[in-house]
């Protein structure tokens, strides 16, 4: 079937048996990416599929406000993304990392000198590139676990590429409360990261001791 934006703008103006034959390639060809998406963000399948279905249905609604203009696939795919993230806010609040000022909390701060101080008593360890990538990909998972939102946009920033201005969509916020939010993700995921940073910098040389040892011989 054409999944292009003229021949859903037609879907959408037959409607019945033509939209929903239009969205069930859609779901077939591309479900599974949206299911994936939403399942890491929510860690739960269930939950994953209810928000897709929920944001088929805003789709089906939805689909006289297409104007044939841009990728139809990537006008859906904005609609799950706001879906989940309204699935995202409707979730507890986790507790706060940062202090009112904005600084990352007294015990968040002993926990990242803890694991860098364990790290960098043996700096001649030297680690594989898979062994960082295991220790980078369980430091994500804690992290998407217990701050799934930010997780999930910061996700969108790094792997696909969206800019702020796609953020900012999404969210909802102005310009700047969006650069601020995206601020606040990257110092919400540093304390979870601090193992992986800590073991990076315990494989690199230090600068000032091979500078202290050149200026000797």
């Amino acid at each position: 079937m054409d999944l292009s934006g003229d021949a859903f703008s037609k879907a959408c103006r037959d409607g019945g048996h033509q939209i929903e034959s239009w969205l069930r390639v859609v779901d077939r060809e591309h479900g599974a990416r949206f299911y994936r998406e939403a399942a890491a963000a929510l860690r739960s399948w269930q939950e994953a599929e209810d928000v897709v279905q929920e944001a088929m249905i805003k789709v089906w609604q939805r689909c006289a406000s297409f104007r044939g203009v841009g990728d139809p696939i990537a006008w859906i795919h904005q609609i799950v993304r706001h879906t989940l993230l309204d699935a995202l806010d409707k979730r507890r609040p986790q507790a706060p990392l940062l202090d009112d000022s904005g600084e990352l909390t007294a015990e968040v701060q002993a926990a990242v000198l803890k694991l860098a101080d364990s790290a960098v008593a043996r700096p001649e360890q030297q680690l594989a590139e898979h062994q960082l990538e295991q220790v980078f990909k369980r430091c994500f998972e804690r992290f998407a676990a217990e701050c799934p939102l930010h997780a999930t946009v910061l996700r969108w920033v790094v792997d696909e590429g969206l800019d702020n201005s796609d953020i900012e969509r999404l969210l909802d916020r102005s310009p700047g409360a969006t650069r601020e939010f995206i601020s606040q993700c990257r110092k919400k995921a540093r304390p979870y990261f601090a193992e992986w940073h800590a073991l990076v910098a315990a494989g690199e040389p230090d600068d000032g001791q091979a500078g202290r040892e050149r200026r000797g011989r």
